[in-house]
């Protein structure tokens, strides 16, 4: 209960304000909205419709608003002035109270809290936490709001200022980033608690829509003074880190700017590290780490490149992220962090609406409109986050604060107990099925078990895993449906700490096997001893089915491969239609006995225009012991795009012919490396004519991919056409730039173009790719994104690394630069001797570079037929003077045949370099042999779409030289052609 003199002052300010608002209009619709607080400051922003002026008037809670401060005003639009008035010098943990006033139109009394200084080590640090808004005209935010207020007011005793130090949006808190939506979907509900909690928000991608520049973003946001440890935010306020008290919160972009933010990421991670007065690190990220609905849908740049950053440090605990319009938690599966997607109140999102899949790094999803009270005990080291459940998109607001999920963090725990296997010696020979088990749980601090994580591997380093499973001890996966739509424990009655290898759940051979526990810290137990076993009467390989292709013309007998069966003269293979069920109640279209574990059959007849799937089965029964293999009998369409490059803000355009005409057949653009089904396409239309064209939306900055797809599914039936928008699209970056002696890199990579040999190539600091050689160089195996540790570690030296496509030096990510030991001063720069292009055609000009040479005033450059010697019996073919210790030159007029180049030195014979080898081909001849036939024509046509980069890129079919094949390439060729 307030003492006498606390009620008495706080009369005295009501009265102040009663006089004040005889003069003035209280304007309730002002509501002020805080943001960027600190120990000693807060910004406090409004919105008006006219005026200019900005005056905050405030003062100690309890006595008068004896100070006033004045900010600036920004006109975004004629009835669109926002105000924003920086208070500083105001002492920590304080409450003030305040109004604002923009000419005679003032804002009712509010209160805020000051933010405590790092020295507090003692207390409660407490953080509200919503997720997306998005609505404009279902307004979802203000009623959640409403039950957070309620409710941590019931929990706390305190008003909500007294009891939460900050509010966190995680993104998309707008539809689109218009100045309506700001003030709408945004501020209008959060002025629910805006007036006496600051709000900090991290960019989504709905704030990126309609707001060129982030124009609206940076104005509504005051974010560009916001440092640590001198580290500033982005330019843009796109990403930054916040401290309060001995919290750093590490706001990300999931949108744009991965390079740059990779290495700004990484210096805030170090100096959090070793920052005495952090404690806690919390990240924050709008498209989240991990997601069971919408499969995909995720920031493969935060789970690839930034948390393994961010788990540097053992301080970062908890990663927010939203985008799903849900509730969901997990655990990384190597570090001791939770994830969750807070996903708000916007578009409805439940089960049973998309591409689900029960991900193990995934506790529990929840399909609910939720918030989060995360609750740091900073005395005890502890952090709890608590998630309330406000409402269904099928039942609206039915549940009134219910509390739906619960878990902590302590710092100073011990993990788990080493745990043992069962009784099987090692060495042991196993028939399956067979259980194995784990020792009981054992936690030294008391913790509850929450976790176990079987592995069975190939080889005793366990580096090729067949078995790698973590299962949870609950495990909140679908609902149960109408009428209720409880979420559903689909790991109710598992014993987690016993793993059963099924009947053939193992081919016959010998394996390892090891387990760990983990508690509901997060923190995993040491594995266990790793035991050998044997496998003995199970099969030799893994049943399986196998298509020479996926699209059979009409007429064509479909040829189906089959390969170790279960040897039983009953094992069958059936042809179905897509949608069938294989039953006695639904017959197969076409089936056939095996014979023998392995074989092929063909099936004749099939039905043109369909789509069906072959399945393999055993012992006369419905058994299937195989995957499915999925294929259509029907004429491939032929589809193509105008050109295979673009600029960001191009709308690409397509054309197809020969397809089946079906209404809902369509062309879908992907990402490269996104599967069909898995993800939504980027965009798409229907093609309901045999052929056509059609133009789709612009695109952001990637590498893409069109197909064709079938009766508004995702069968492909169209050979895919790849292009790409922007320059510098991919992304590259190192866990650790600065490496000790002997040190492995740790690479990751994303956004790649997924050509099948595109590598990284790691070069000495101030070399240049294509001349300079190159120091080491790792294949991605055709992968868009993923990550590589070399097991070789480079010598000590300054390198830079990038990712280059299709074994060329074009360079299609960013660079790092990186330290290996002491660091050294760039080598010498080698000899290199080098040619533009290694094939070319009579009448192209051959371009010969060179660097690192000696420099003599007669050093030369020789061409030389490849049977040729220097000095020999017969002359170079041509030659000249080198003049310059690097530089290049140009030779033309040389016939057909296989030559080599060669640096020689001060007028004699000395070669300086490594020859280059180089073959000039009569021009026409595309496949070299010899002739200009129909043979170079189907080279021509293979060729036609692609550009220098392209796996199908052909240089010998490419005559106007301006590096990509097109028709016009075509009809110069026909005109050699039609010439002879």
């Amino acid at each position: 209960m307030p003492s006498l003199l606390a009620r008495r002052l706080r009369a005295v300010v009501i009265a102040l304000v009663g006089a004040g608002a005889a003069l003035n209009a209280v304007a309730a619709d002002i509501v002020p909205y805080l943001q960027t607080p600190t120990a000693s400051s807060i910004w406090v922003a409004w919105k008006t419709a006219e005026g200019d002026e900005s005056v905050v008037e405030y003062g100690v809670d309890g006595g008068p608003l004896d100070r006033s401060a004045s900010g600036s005003t920004q006109t975004l639009a004629a009835n669109y002035r926002y105000h924003g008035v920086q208070l500083t010098g105001l002492q920590p943990e304080t409450l003030y109270s305040y109004r604002v006033r923009t000419g005679n139109q003032v804002s009712p009394v509010y209160r805020f809290r000051t933010q405590p200084t790092a020295a507090r080590k003692t207390g409660h640090f407490r953080i509200l936490l919503t997720g997306d808004h998005q609505l404009r005209n279902d307004d979802r935010h203000t009623p959640l709001l409403q039950a957070a207020k309620a409710k941590i007011e019931s929990l706390t005793g305190q008003p909500l200022e007294e009891a939460v130090q900050l509010m966190l949006n995680n993104g998309d808190q707008v539809d689109v980033g218009t100045l309506d939506h700001y003030e709408f979907v945004h501020m209008k509900p959060s002025a629910v608690v805006s007036g006496n909690l600051a709000i900090m928000t991290a960019l989504g991608n709905h704030e990126t829509y309609y707001d060129p520049g982030l124009a609206n973003w940076r104005a509504h946001n005051f974010y560009d003074q916001i440092s640590y440890k001198g580290i500033p935010a982005a330019a843009d306020e796109s990403y930054y880190a916040h401290q309060v008290g001995r919290v750093l919160l590490v706001y990300t972009n999931s949108e744009s700017n991965f390079a740059a933010q990779t290495e700004w990421l990484r210096k805030v991670v170090a100096a959090a590290n070793v920052d005495p007065d952090v404690d806690w690190v919390i990240s924050v990220v709008h498209r989240p780490y991990q997601a069971e609905q919408y499969v995909g849908d995720i920031s493969q740049w935060f789970r690839d490149t930034a948390m393994p950053i961010l788990a540097g440090t053992r301080k970062h605990v908890l990663n927010i992220g939203a985008h799903h319009h849900l509730y969901a938690r997990g655990q990384t599966r190597d570090w001791p962090i939770y994830h969750i997607i807070s996903g708000g109140t916007a578009w409805d999102q439940f089960w049973g609406q998309s591409t689900e899949r029960d991900m193990d790094d995934v506790q529990k999803t929840i399909a609910n409109w939720t918030w989060q009270l995360i609750d740091i005990d900073l005395g005890a080291r502890t952090m709890k986050v608590s998630s309330y459940a406000e409402g269904h998109p099928k039942l609206g607001f039915a549940y009134n604060s219910r509390l739906v999920d619960e878990f902590e963090r302590r710092l100073d725990v011990a993990p788990p107990e080493k745990p043992t296997l069962d009784a099987l010696p090692d060495g042991g020979v196993v028939t399956l099925p067979y259980s194995f088990a784990l020792s009981p749980f054992q936690s030294m601090a008391g913790m509850a078990l929450n976790s176990t994580q079987f592995q069975i591997s190939r080889d005793a380093a366990f580096s090729s895993t067949v078995v790698d499973l973590i299962r949870d001890v609950e495990n909140l996966y679908g609902d149960t449906g109408a009428p209720d739509y409880e979420p559903v424990d689909i790991h109710a009655g598992v014993d987690i700490e016993r793993y059963t290898v099924q009947q053939y759940g193992l081919n016959n051979g010998s394996y390892y096997i090891r387990a760990r526990h983990r508690d509901a810290n997060a923190e995993w137990s040491p594995w266990s001893e790793a035991r050998s076993f044997k496998v003995e009467g199970s099969s030799d390989g893994d049943p399986a089915l196998r298509l020479a292709k996926k699209v059979w013309a009409p007429d064509e007998p479909v040829v189906v491969e089959y390969m170790n069966g279960r040897g039983k003269t009953k094992d069958w293979v059936a042809i179905y239609r897509k949608g069938q069920t294989p039953g006695s109640a639904t017959p197969s279209v076409k089936w056939s006995y095996v014979s023998g574990v392995s074989g092929q059959m063909a099936f004749s007849g099939l039905a043109a225009g369909v789509e069906y799937f072959a399945a393999f089965m055993t012992d006369d029964s419905y058994v299937e012991i195989a995957p499915r293999l999925s294929f259509y009998v029907g004429d491939m369409p032929e589809l193509a795009v105008n050109k295979s490059q673009f600029n960001v803000g191009e709308r690409p355009a397509f054309t197809w012919s020969g397809a089946p005409g079906g209404a809902k057949d369509w062309i879908g653009v992907y990402r490269v490396g996104q599967t069909p089904g898995s993800v939504n396409s980027t965009t798409w239309a229907y093609t309901p004519d045999e052929s056509g064209s059609v133009t789709l939306g612009a695109l952001n900055k990637g590498y893409y991919y069109a197909a064709f797809f079938i009766n508004d599914a995702y069968f492909e039936i169209s050979e895919r056409v790849p292009f790409a928008v922007g320059s510098e699209i991919a992304n590259v970056s190192l866990v650790k730039t600065t490496l000790a002696s002997g040190e492995r890199l740790d690479i990751r990579f994303a956004d790649g173009p997924g050509t099948a040999k595109d590598y990284i190539g790691v070069f000495r600091k101030g070399a240049t790719p294509g001349i300079d050689l190159l120091v080491a160089y790792y294949y991605v195996d055709g992968r868009a994104a993923g990550s590589l540790s070399p097991p070789e570690a480079l010598p000590d030296g300054d390198y830079f690394l990038a990712l280059y496509i299709n074994d060329s030096y074009t360079e299609v990510s960013n660079r790092v630069e990186f330290t290996v030991g002491a660091g050294s001063e760039p080598e010498p720069d080698p000899r290199v001797l080098g040619v533009k292009r290694n094939l070319i055609r009579t009448g192209d000009v051959l371009e010969v570079s060179w660097s690192g040479m000696p420099g003599n005033a007669k050093d030369w450059i020789g061409i030389y037929r490849s049977t040729q010697t220097p000095g020999g019996s017969s002359p170079s073919v041509q030659w000249r003077y080198a003049g310059s210790p690097a530089g290049s030159a140009s030779f033309s007029g040389l016939p057909a045949g296989e030559y080599y180049v060669a640096f020689l030195l001060n007028d004699g014979y000395d070669e300086a370099a490594t020859r280059v080898s180089f073959a000039v081909r009569k021009r026409g001849d595309i496949n070299g042999d010899g002739a200009i036939n129909v043979a170079d024509r189907d080279a021509q046509r293979a060729a036609l779409g692609s550009c220098e980069g392209d796996a199908r890129y052909q240089p010998l079919a490419d005559f106007d030289d301006d590096r990509c094949v097109t028709q016009a390439d075509y009809r110069l060729w026909y005109a050699i052609f039609a010439k002879q």
